[in-house]
Order: structure tokens, then sequence, then C-alpha cells
């Protein structure tokens, strides 16, 4: 293990922030904005994970920069990283660590004063919108903050939104106003606007839908969904029902299983980490990129699980659904 856990903290809504440093002591990668790290370790019946979790606090200058901060919510049903963290990792405990990496553009600092920027938040999304909430503000730039959850005890890292000068901060708790309104929260495009968003994915979906729908740019809504990192050289995806006599388009980011969900399909499914199989699809048309670690060469052959798979280029796949 390349690294050491140095710090623990302590957040409300059963949140913990953990601070990462080099075992040799060397400064760490820079990083920018938005960017995520894959954090390799184990429990103490020896099952092994690789989570992915977003670099929080401000983005390092030039200058060294001796440590990565995340934030991690206790996750009951999850994968059981979260409670392995949660539970048995300590001050001390040595990790593995790949990144970083980042599924947003770099240029968010370069925007008009002028243009509006918008991020959006679901839940624990916050983490990857941290670190843009403090480059802007840290350069003036007047932004939007959304933070959509069930209830205040989900909204985490209160603490360090509050205080931003530039910001302007609007929480939306579902169990007291029902579901927000996306379209309304979006609002029309201006030229030189901008979205940054990350959430669960049946939210992120419903956000590029309501964007579609109100003129908004792809280049200009960026959406990262939990479970769902987007690879590099994803794109914008065209997922054609065969029975069902529908289109689908699915944003990078956003699980395909999510965007059917949201549009009606019924669709089978567990895990929701490409464990299980149970999401598994025939595919009639495209090249799916497999990316579950449950099928056998030979479904792979005929099929996909749309929890956590994508498309080669161009980004079309017809599914027997």
């Amino acid at each position: 293990m390349s690294h050491v856990i140095t710090h623990i903290i302590e957040h409300g809504g059963a949140v913990k922030e953990f601070h990462i440093a080099r075992q040799d002591g060397a400064a760490v990668a820079g990083w920018l904005p938005g960017a995520h790290i894959v954090l390799h370790f184990a429990s103490r019946d020896g099952r092994t994970f690789e989570n992915h979790y977003s670099l929080i606090g401000m983005a390092p200058a030039a200058t060294a920069h001796h440590r990565y901060r995340i934030a991690v919510q206790r996750e009951e049903h999850g994968n059981g990283g979260s409670r392995c963290l949660h539970d048995e990792i300590a001050t001390g405990s040595a990790v593995g660590l790949s990144g970083p990496f980042n599924s947003f553009p770099p240029d968010l600092v370069q925007r008009s004063p002028a243009a509006r920027v918008l991020l959006i938040a679901g839940g624990i999304g916050i983490t990857p919108l941290l670190s843009m909430a403090h480059a802007l503000n840290a350069r003036s730039l007047p932004f939007e903050l959304h933070y959509l959850a069930r209830n205040a005890g989900r909204l985490a890292l209160m603490d360090q939104l509050r205080g931003m000068p530039h910001a302007t901060l609007h929480v939306h708790l579902s169990q007291q106003a029902g579901r927000a309104d996306l379209a309304q929260l979006l609002g029309g495009y201006g030229a030189g606007d901008s979205c940054y968003a990350c959430g669960p994915g049946l939210l992120m979906q419903g956000l590029a839908q309501a964007g579609a729908r109100l003129g908004w740019p792809a280049g200009a809504l960026h959406v990262e969904s939990f479970g769902a990192r987007a690879q590099q050289q994803d794109t914008m995806l065209t997922v054609e029902l065969s029975l069902s006599h529908i289109t689908v388009q699915v944003a990078p980011g956003t699980p395909i299983l999510d965007a059917l969900i949201a549009a009606g399909v019924f669709v089978s499914y567990d895990c929701q980490r490409g464990e299980c199989g149970n999401c598994y699809t025939p595919v009639l048309h495209g090249q799916p990129v497999h990316r579950d670690i449950c099928l056998t060469p030979a479904m792979r052959a005929e099929g996909m699980c749309t929890c956590v798979s994508w498309a080669a280029a161009p980004g079309r796949l017809v599914l027997e659904l």
C-alpha cells in the first residue's frame, strides 16, 4: 500500500472526512476541481474494495501539496466499502490509491463573470462540487449552488459551504417540499452559461432531459452520477428499445438502467454494480463496452448489464426491451 490515512474527521449526515498522504512523505499529485481518486483498501474479513471518491477542499496551486481529502457517507446498502471505511479504517491505516482522475471539463474558472454558473448537488453528490465552489469563490466568480437532499440529516459538509461571499446557496429538502422542479431550477440557457451536477442517476438523468428541453447545449451541462463514473471516452448514448418502440438518450455518467427506468421501462435489477446479472439485457445491434464482473464471455456476446456498461462509438445500442 502506497498511502496512509493521516486524519479522520466526523461530520453530520453519517459522513466522515479522511485525509490521505503518501507513506514516504512526498507531495501528492496535483488535481483540478471536480477530480476524484480510486481508493484501494481491504476489510478485516479479506474483502477488497476499489471505490471512487471525489476530492474535497481547495484544489492545490503550483505549490507542493501533501494530502488528499475525501468525504465518505456511510451507506448501509452499498457494496460495503463505506461501512468498512467508517468502521474499520483508522488513522495510520495503509491504503492504495490511483489517480487523480477528472471527468468534468477543466475550464470551470475560465468562465466570463457575466455568464451564469450553476452547481447542482444531490445528497453526497456535493463532494465534487465543493472543490468547484471553492475555486469559483477564490476567483470572485459568482455562482448558484442548489443542494437537493431528502431531509436535513442528509445534508453533508454544510459548514464548508457557508461563508462563501460569491455563492448563492439554495437548499431543497424533498420530504418537506416534494421533488424539485428541475426545469425551473435550470432555467433557460444564456450564452456562456454552464451547469455542473452530481447526484443519484435518476436525478442526473432528469436534469439532462430538462436541459435538453430548455435548449441547453450538451457542452454546457455536465453531469456525473453515483456508481457510474463516466470514462473519458464515453459520449452521449442513444438506446433504442425494439419491443417498447421508444428511444432513450443517455448522458455520460448516467447508468443506462437509470435512464430506462426514468423513461418508464420495466427492467429487472438488483445490485446496480455489475455484480449480480439481474439487469442483463439482450443486445440486438451495437457494440457494448462491458464493465460488469459477473457475465460469462458467451453472455457478453449476446447482451450486457445495463447498470454499469456502455457502448463504443458511435454510441448507439438496440436492446431487446
